[in-house]
């Protein structure tokens, strides 16, 4: 193969969506460092940030087809990572009880000043602002955020179309947000974003 002006990311771009594999190469060593630095930022597990990285570069070598249309590939592979990242923070919610799991996050979390009565009592107001959703809406919003199921799956599960399993999540996602802003939570972790967007 010729030499890839690395330079030219438009160029490198259009070559990875033909299936040159050296190009891709290029893509993924001159990437590597900013996506495994932001996986780790979120997720704070080195191995688990490695695991990510690397799953979120196969992404883009299955997306490839795609990088001929993209104009911007730095922010077309942040939002590709930051979704990625997210559906691994939800899956690991699903695993354990959330209120765990935002506890065990917070304490790893080595740049928030929270104490642990602090951390026990956010991860108590997540749970609360959910609690105090009607009863049809919560339900829907657990099975969404805390079993993983699609509309489609939630509309079959509780008996209603899947236009209004989308209009319970929309609601019941302004009413926590309203909840947590009354309550003074204005900056949420990447957790609570997973949960809550």
């Amino acid at each position: 193969m010729n030499h890839v002006d690395t330079h030219n990311e438009k160029i490198l771009l259009q070559r990875v969506a033909e299936g040159d594999q050296e190009s891709y190469r290029l893509l993924y060593k001159k990437y590597w460092d900013q996506m495994f630095a932001n996986a780790l930022h979120f997720t704070k597990s080195p191995e688990l940030a490695k695991d990510l990285t690397q799953e979120i570069f196969l992404k883009i070598w299955m997306l490839r087809a795609r990088l001929k249309e993209v104009e911007n590939f730095e922010s077309f592979l942040y939002r590709t990572a930051k979704n990625m990242i997210v559906d691994e923070l939800r899956r690991l919610l699903r695993i354990k009880s959330h209120q765990e799991f935002l506890y065990a996050y917070f304490q790893e979390n080595s740049q928030t000043s929270l104490n642990n009565t602090e951390l026990k009592e956010l991860a108590e107001k997540v749970e609360q602002a959910i609690s105090q959703l009607p009863g049809q809406m919560q339900k829907a919003f657990r099975l969404s955020r805390f079993e993983g199921l699609t509309h489609e799956q939630i509309a079959s599960q509780m008996g209603i179309s899947k236009v209004t399993s989308q209009n319970y999540i929309a609601r019941s996602l302004i009413v926590i947000r309203k909840f947590l802003s009354a309550n003074q939570i204005e900056t949420l972790p990447i957790l609570l974003a997973a949960l809550i967007f």
